[in-house]
């Protein structure tokens, strides 16, 4: 098995637990985004699971200050 099928395969397999409600796969989602070998979409679908369960998933950037200085928004992206 290819490194790319083990990755769906471990997503299939927390995508199917966090629809089951397992109390302790929000551990197991937030152990594989710390793993630096998780890319950049891998890492938003985790953060996708981590909202439906209603966890705080943190940023993985800032969002701009849109706020303070219309600007910024532009100077940022």
């Amino acid at each position: 098995m290819d490194k790319e099928s083990t990755i769906l395969q471990k997503l299939y397999n927390l995508s199917k637990a966090v629809e089951e409600g397992q109390s302790d796969v929000g551990i197991e989602i937030k152990e594989l985004m710390e793993d630096p070998a998780t890319s950049f979409n891998e890492m938003r679908y985790l953060e996708g699971l981590l909202l439906i369960l209603g966890e705080n998933p943190g940023e993985l950037e800032d969002p701009p200050d849109v706020e303070e200085d219309p600007e910024e928004y532009w100077e940022e992206y």
